[in-house]
Parts: C-alpha cells; structure tokens; sequence
C-alpha cells in the first residue's frame, strides 16, 4: 500500500487545480479498471500493475484497446444526441473514469454551455482528481455507487444539483458490467428510471458474450477476457446480448435497438470529432449499447 503525499499526481489545470485533502490511499499491488483505462486512452495515471492488466487483456483478445475505445465513442455520440436533439440538459454518469479528453460534459458544453453532468463514483482517486480539475459549478462529481442507487438519489449533492422533475440523461457506458448478478443490477436500474421524468434517457453499453453457437470465436474471446477481469479485477462480466437486454425492462428501446456500440449512429472518420473513432471488425461483436426512454 502506498499513500501519495503530495497532490503531484493530480493532473496540473491552472487556478483551476485544487488539492485532495488528505490525499486518497493509493494501493500499487493490484491494477485499477480507471487506470486500465486512463492507459488505454493513453493518459499518464496508471502503474505497471495496470499496464500488464492491459497486456493480459490484449493477449486473451488482441486489440481489446478497441473496445473500450467503442464504448467511449459510443458515450460521445449518445450524450451528444441527448444534448443537442433530444434538449436533454441535465446528466448522471455512474462509474466515471479518470478525467481525459472528450469526456461527455466536454463533448456538450462546448455547443450547451447550461448543460449540467453530476458523475458517481466510488473510486476514491477519480473522485480526488475531478474535484481538483471541475470547478465551473456545471460539472460536479460525488460519491455513489449503482450498487446503492437509494442512497445516491437521496443524497444533497443530487438533489442539490439536479432537477428530477425534468428529463436527466442517464449514462451507464461500461459500468453494469463491472456489477455482479448478485447485486442485482437490473433491479438498481429500475430504481433509477422510476426516479426519472418522462423524457428521460439512458445511454448503456456493455461487454458482450456472443452465442457461441453463431460465433464461436468472439465467445471464446469474450470467456478469456471474462477470466482475465475476474481474475485481476474481481468485475468485469461478459453477458449474453439476452441479459443485456434486460436491463432496459421499463425502458422503451429507440431505434435503432440494441446493436455493436460500433453500428450505434455512427459518424464519419473525418472530421476527427469525439465519438468518431471506428472500431476495426475483430472485436466489434464484444460490446452492445442502445439508448433508452422513459
């Protein structure tokens, strides 16, 4: 275990840096999924622990980058749809990473500058690092898990900042699979979407595992990569495009329905914008997303 002393690790932003008080514990021995994917996007805050984190991904499924790069250009094109045609100006992000480019409130506020994003998370260091960085009263991050969704929607910092009696964007890209059976998590999302007004939407994408009776080698792959998590992780699991569909009971499904995060309105190489980015075909079948209404 290790503890930092100093706020160095935190990303420097001008006036707007701020320091974690007490910093956060910080173990070094075992890998971090915010991290894995902070190395991933090619970002500065991870540790050789997470780097053959990713190395063991990359051998049970070369080019597993492609995925979580899927997922993200997925998250872009969805809160950005949200945002700029369905008026959506308000967003819940559960199981936020750590701050890069092209995060969602970065995507928005450029063309929404009153979009408001409160993100959730239970990671002790993300949570650190976007209190240090979000400062403009828009963006706001606190602590919450979608195992205990009760707690977060009665909590001040939501109440206080969002506005439940109008439509929220829920965003739910790469986190449900990180949620065991046990949890129950098609149960916390109903308590979620009972809690939201109409014209709500949820945005979510999850690791898939194909039939292996239709694809065999992407099942194959799915099953290594689902080993590899668990085993390092504890999280990290690959369901059925069945189990993944039924975490939308209760929401009605928008065209065009629960595909490849790759197929999800796609956008054109060039102009390189956020949510551009093409997954190449090997791994596509690896990840579903769909938008739903309430």
């Amino acid at each position: 275990m290790s503890r930092f002393t100093s706020p160095a690790f935190l990303r420097q932003a001008g006036d707007n840096h701020a320091r974690a008080t007490p910093p956060p514990s910080v173990d070094l021995t075992r890998p971090n999924l915010a991290r894995l994917h902070s190395f991933h996007l090619k970002g500065k805050d991870h540790f050789e622990v997470d780097r053959e984190l990713a190395g063991r991904t990359d051998r049970a499924a070369p080019g597993f980058q492609e995925v979580v790069l899927g997922e993200r250009a997925f998250l872009q094109r969805a809160v950005r749809h949200m945002a700029e045609d369905l008026g959506i100006r308000q967003f819940l992000q559960f199981g936020v990473g750590l701050p890069a480019p092209g995060d969602p409130h970065d995507v928005v506020q450029d063309t929404v500058p009153e979009a408001r994003f409160l993100y959730v998370s239970d990671d002790p260091v993300v949570l650190a690092h976007h209190r240090a960085l979000l400062r403009d009263g828009r963006t706001c991050v606190t602590f919450g898990s979608l195992t205990d969704p009760g707690a977060l929607l009665r909590s001040a910092d939501l109440l206080g900042f969002l506005d439940l009696s109008r439509p929220v964007g829920l965003l739910l890209c790469g986190t449900v699979a990180h949620i065991p059976a046990t949890a129950s998590p098609g149960a916390a999302i109903g308590t979620l979407r009972d809690a939201l007004a109409p014209g709500s939407r949820m945005a979510l994408s999850h690791h898939c595992r194909p039939d292996p009776g239709v694809y065999p080698k992407d099942a194959l792959r799915a099953e290594h990569l689902e080993q590899v998590f668990v085993e390092l992780l504890g999280t990290g699991w690959w369901r059925s495009r069945s189990e993944i569909e039924s975490f939308f009971a209760g929401w009605r499904l928008e065209a065009p329905g629960l595909i490849e995060v790759q197929r999800w309105r796609t956008l054109p190489v060039a102009p390189h914008i956020p949510g551009s980015y093409q997954m190449p075909r090997r791994n596509r079948r690896l990840a579903l997303g769909g938008l739903g209404s309430v």
